[in-house]
């Protein structure tokens, strides 16, 4: 059925399975529809019984729902049911009495709370015990009903009110409007229980989680309209204007900044439904969902989304006569003016502006409403943003605006439009061509000036518990030690730091990640006593601490070759690993790291098949008078080499393009790879922000702050 009346329900035209309503505001109107929906069934040689239909009504029972004019209630037959249950006597008849009354679940404020002594009946390790409490539960459940409780349809032409209010221990919401009188109607209800952490927020936080709490759950009603939200915390209806809130209300309200909403302070005795909900205690044994939002779901599912469509025709057409290009184009339609061959076809039916193109695809012919300025940004809404369409790309957005509207510079403003969305700016990729060229440090004067400490892991606990890598390098020789060991914790950091200087001595820089265990209070003290000056590579930029990086790589690769398939003897075949690297020729320095070092070439196995004889030296000074005149030679060679190098990588660098250049001032987002804990990678955002530039270090180092978070302030490379 849902195939044969597809496209029908912008029409107020629904069907589940074999059930069909149509609804109208006026007969005129329904007699039309009507004739739609036997064409429809006549073309799909389908028939109708007449005893089973029912016509011109002004309340209808519809998928266990009365529906009448701006109310919908509970099906009479089925509360009759509810009505004559006797109290259940195992716990497969109390799940189906709660599965019933669950389904009205929309029309019982606290529906959870009333339903905990059943809920708890039917755990499996729960023995069954009918007593005063369950039989209390069991007949509020069954009164609130049976008092044929009734909620009031959304009108979605009228705006919407919300009450959110917050106690000590729950959050409570109304949604309201308005009718012709002024009279208050209940839409819909939410309410729940605040977890353990929260019970400790203060007042204000509180509130604003209420807020929160109010406007997300009730998204369907709210999203693409103007609200107002209630509250009794004065506070809070200055959010926008406060110097310095929290970081927790400003995280809760930068997420609540896709919506529309004015808040207005109402003293907790003049908001009264909502503060009747959140002081609802409710049980700590608790063990289900506290929510209860009760929502009343319309016959159109999109119809809280703008939609031209649905939008006056009267509004249409004064719009269109406000705009400019509109009014100009309508002047001349109206004077027969000739337009170019590869304009649009325009014409005015009913006063309303349209156009279409000569027929070269499918939906060209379509007649395309000419959409003034004043509405662009709702189309683009709709055809981008819109949860259906899920933020699509550029070509696609355009075909789906191409076929029902029309504006001048159409391309580029869906152009622009994409190219600034926050959702899509948070999910999209960087791009690698645009990254800054690597920035030149200058070159070391002499071994273990300059080092780099950096982990690796978690690897197979090996035999003796250890699962990381702490590995340094020196920056002059490249030489490397690395060590195995349990964890990465402060103490374990620093003793691997002592246990380095104690064979090489104390270096005067040390870089590392920002990592807590190399900047925690007690590492900091180790710095400052042994005089190492500690430097810190910028978050998420691994180029800057590459040397050590690179040393990390070439460990695990050198490892993997020579390991067990268990993998637990890593530790046994790390100084394997590490003789390997430190007898490599590299070309940077053009020369080993152990002979950088030590002044000769360590004996290595492949030595001792054709290998000249050993030097001797006559004694022990002269042996070191010699080293000395050696090594003085090489770290003069190193340090040209090493500048050779540095002047190499600049010279072959691409320069950043001006046009990806950042200025103090500019709004920028925050490039974060890494996601959050039990969330996918592929689903997470990439980009944060939005957050503005307050300071540039260097070409490619800025310090940038949260524009909605001020306390989130950090120091980013620019790629």
């Amino acid at each position: 059925m849902s195939i044969v009346l597809a496209g029908l329900s912008d029409l107020q035209i629904a069907c589940y399975i074999d059930d069909v309503i149509i609804a109208s505001h006026n007969f005129q109107d329904h007699l039309q529809r009507l004739e739609l929906v036997f064409q429809r069934l006549t073309a799909a040689n389908l028939k109708v019984k007449s005893s089973k239909c029912s016509f011109l009504q002004f309340a209808i029972s519809f998928l266990g729902h009365t529906v009448r004019e701006g109310q919908v209630l509970p099906d009479p037959k089925n509360l009759d049911s509810i009505k004559n249950t006797m109290p259940p006597r195992t716990k497969k008849q109390v799940r189906s009495f709660l599965g019933l009354t669950g389904f009205y679940r929309k029309f019982i404020p606290n529906y959870c709370k009333k339903a905990i002594p059943l809920t708890n009946l039917t755990k499996e390790t729960s023995k069954f015990t009918w007593s005063e409490k369950e039989q209390l539960a069991f007949d509020s459940l069954k009164n609130c009903l049976i008092s044929e409780p009734c909620l009031s349809l959304p009108d979605f032409s009228k705006p919407f009110a919300l009450c959110s209010d917050a106690s000590k221990f729950s959050l409570g919401a109304v949604l309201i409007q308005e009718d012709d009188t002024g009279f208050q109607h209940p839409v819909a209800f939410a309410s729940r229980k605040l977890g353990p952490t929260e019970i400790k927020y203060s007042v204000c936080e509180k509130e604003a989680l209420g807020i929160l709490f109010a406007i997300t759950h009730f998204k369907n009603y709210l999203y693409g309209s103007e609200f107002i939200v209630y509250c009794d915390q004065q506070s809070l209806s200055r959010i926008k204007t406060l110097k310095d809130p929290s970081s927790r209300i400003s995280r809760w309200f930068l997420t609540l900044q896709e919506y529309s909403y004015k808040i207005i302070h109402k003293p907790g005795r003049l908001n009264h439904m909502a503060d009747y909900l959140s002081r609802a205690r409710y049980p700590n044994e608790d063990s289900v969902s506290i929510t209860d939002i009760h929502e009343v779901h319309a016959l159109n599912s999109n119809c809280t989304e703008f939609n031209l469509s649905s939008f006056p025709i009267e509004e249409l057409i004064a719009k269109q006569i406000s705009d400019s290009y509109c009014n100009n184009i309508k002047s001349k339609v109206e004077s027969n003016f000739q337009f170019s061959p590869k304009s649009p076809k325009f014409f005015i039916k009913n006063d309303l502006l349209l156009c279409y193109r000569e027929k070269t695809g499918r939906h060209d012919s379509k007649a395309k409403l000419v959409v003034p300025q004043s509405l662009v940004q709702n189309v683009l809404q709709l055809c981008h943003d819109n949860n259906s369409v899920a933020h699509s790309g550029l070509s696609r957005t355009l075909k789906r605006v191409k076929v029902n509207y029309f504006w001048h510079g159409l391309y580029h403003t869906v152009k622009q439009y994409i190219a600034s969305c926050h959702s899509c700016i948070q999910r999209r990729g960087f791009a690698k061509s645009s990254k800054a060229p690597v920035q030149r440090i200058p070159t070391t004067d002499f071994p273990f000036q300059k080092c780099a400490f950096d982990a690796v892991g978690p690897l197979v606990t090996s035999t003796f518990g250890n699962k990381f890598i702490i590995a340094i390098f020196d920056y002059f020789t490249r030489y490397a030690e690395a060590y195995p060991v349990p964890n990465i914790q402060s103490s374990t950091v620093a003793r691997v730091l002592l246990d380095f200087i104690s064979r090489h001595g104390i270096m005067e820089t040390l870089y590392s990640d920002r990592g807590s265990n190399f900047l925690s209070e007690a590492m900091m003290e180790v710095y400052q006593r042994l005089g190492i000056s500690k430097r810190l590579t910028l978050s998420f930029n691994p180029h800057g601490n590459g040397l050590v990086e690179r040393l990390n790589k070439t460990l695990i690769d050198t490892l993997s070759h020579l390991v067990s398939e268990t993998q637990e003897d890593w530790y046994q075949h790390l100084p394997l690993a590490l003789m390997a690297f430190r007898n490599a020729y590299h070309r940077t320095v053009e020369e080993t790291p152990a002979f950088l070092l030590y002044g000769r070439d360590p004996v290595m196995p492949y030595d001792l098949i054709f290998s000249d004889p050993v030097r001797t030296y006559s004694d022990t000074p002269s042996y070191a008078q010699q080293l000395v005149n050696r090594l003085q030679s090489t770290y003069t060679l190193i340090k040209n080499n090493l500048e050779k190098s540095a002047d190499e990588i600049q010279k072959h660098q691409k320069p950043f393009p001006k046009s990806k250049r950042i200025c103090v001032g500019n709004l920028v987002y925050l490039h974060t790879p890494k996601i959050k804990l039990h969330t996918s990678k592929k689903l997470a955002k990439q980009n944060q922000g939005p957050f503005r530039v307050v300071k540039q270090n260097s070409l490619v180092s800025f310090e940038i702050q949260h524009i909605n978070q001020p306390s989130n302030k950090q120091t980013v490379h620019v790629n």
